[in-house]
Protein backbone atom coordinates (compact mmCIF):
# COMPACT_ATOMS: atom_id res chain seq x y z
CA UNK A 1 0.00 0.00 0.00
CA UNK A 2 2.08 2.95 -1.25
CA UNK A 3 1.77 5.42 -3.14
CA UNK A 4 4.39 7.53 -5.60
CA UNK A 5 4.74 10.25 -2.63
CA UNK A 6 4.95 7.45 -0.04
CA UNK A 7 8.42 6.10 -2.50
CA UNK A 8 9.96 9.26 -2.52
CA UNK A 9 9.94 10.06 1.38
CA UNK A 10 9.06 6.58 2.77
CA UNK A 11 5.94 4.19 2.62
CA UNK A 12 3.04 2.80 5.01
CA UNK A 13 2.49 -0.57 5.99
CA UNK A 14 -0.03 -2.08 7.65
CA UNK A 15 0.36 -4.80 10.07
CA UNK A 16 3.82 -4.73 10.85
CA UNK A 17 4.44 -6.70 14.52
CA UNK A 18 0.82 -5.84 15.43
CA UNK A 19 1.09 -2.36 14.89
CA UNK A 20 -2.03 -0.65 12.68
CA UNK A 21 -0.12 1.46 10.55
CA UNK A 22 3.89 1.84 9.72
CA UNK A 23 5.73 4.39 8.26
CA UNK A 24 9.60 3.50 6.62
CA UNK A 25 12.17 5.68 5.48
CA UNK A 26 15.75 5.47 4.36
CA UNK A 27 15.82 9.30 4.84
CA UNK A 28 18.69 9.07 7.60
CA UNK A 29 17.54 12.91 8.67
CA UNK A 30 14.44 12.54 8.51
CA UNK A 31 13.81 9.94 10.65
CA UNK A 32 16.12 11.50 13.21
CA UNK A 33 13.81 14.99 12.82
CA UNK A 34 10.57 12.06 13.35
CA UNK A 35 12.19 10.67 16.06
CA UNK A 36 13.14 14.79 17.72
CA UNK A 37 9.09 15.04 17.02
CA UNK A 38 8.15 12.49 19.24
CA UNK A 39 7.35 9.90 16.33
CA UNK A 40 7.98 5.81 18.02
CA UNK A 41 10.99 3.66 16.16
CA UNK A 42 9.94 0.48 15.99
CA UNK A 43 12.82 -0.92 14.47
CA UNK A 44 15.39 -0.51 12.33
CA UNK A 45 15.55 -3.27 9.00
CA UNK A 46 18.69 -3.64 6.63
CA UNK A 47 17.70 -3.29 2.45
CA UNK A 48 20.89 -4.47 1.28
CA UNK A 49 22.95 -2.58 2.57
CA UNK A 50 21.19 0.50 3.65
CA UNK A 51 19.18 0.88 6.51
CA UNK A 52 15.48 1.07 6.79
CA UNK A 53 13.78 3.05 9.33
CA UNK A 54 10.32 2.04 11.18
CA UNK A 55 8.45 3.98 12.60
CA UNK A 56 4.93 4.06 14.09
CA UNK A 57 2.77 6.09 11.68
CA UNK A 58 0.35 9.08 12.58
CA UNK A 59 -2.27 10.73 11.23
CA UNK A 60 -0.07 14.04 10.99
CA UNK A 61 2.59 12.18 9.40
CA UNK A 62 2.20 13.53 5.66
CA UNK A 63 2.34 16.98 7.29
CA UNK A 64 5.30 16.57 9.06
CA UNK A 65 6.63 15.25 6.28
CA UNK A 66 6.29 18.37 3.82
CA UNK A 67 7.19 20.65 6.78
CA UNK A 68 10.74 18.92 7.50
CA UNK A 69 11.36 19.22 3.56
CA UNK A 70 9.81 22.23 3.43
CA UNK A 71 12.03 23.97 6.05
CA UNK A 72 8.92 24.83 8.05
CA UNK A 73 9.14 23.51 11.55
CA UNK A 74 11.06 23.47 14.20
CA UNK A 75 12.98 21.40 16.82
CA UNK A 76 15.60 22.38 19.38
CA UNK A 77 18.54 22.28 18.26
CA UNK A 78 20.62 20.22 20.83
CA UNK A 79 17.96 17.71 20.59
CA UNK A 80 17.92 17.03 17.40
CA UNK A 81 21.66 17.04 17.56
CA UNK A 82 21.37 14.65 20.50
CA UNK A 83 19.04 12.61 18.26
CA UNK A 84 21.23 12.82 15.36
CA UNK A 85 24.16 10.83 17.39
CA UNK A 86 21.91 8.45 19.00
CA UNK A 87 20.73 7.69 15.64
CA UNK A 88 23.89 7.07 14.36
CA UNK A 89 24.96 4.92 17.17
CA UNK A 90 21.94 2.74 16.41
CA UNK A 91 23.01 2.24 12.92
CA UNK A 92 26.35 1.34 13.30
CA UNK A 93 26.12 -0.98 16.77
CA UNK A 94 22.23 -1.96 16.05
Amino acid sequence: MTTAQDNANGASRRGWNGCADVFETRDFYLACFLRCTGYELLDLRAEGQRKVFMFRDRRTRHEDVMAFYGDATNVRPLAFAATIKDMKGLLHNG
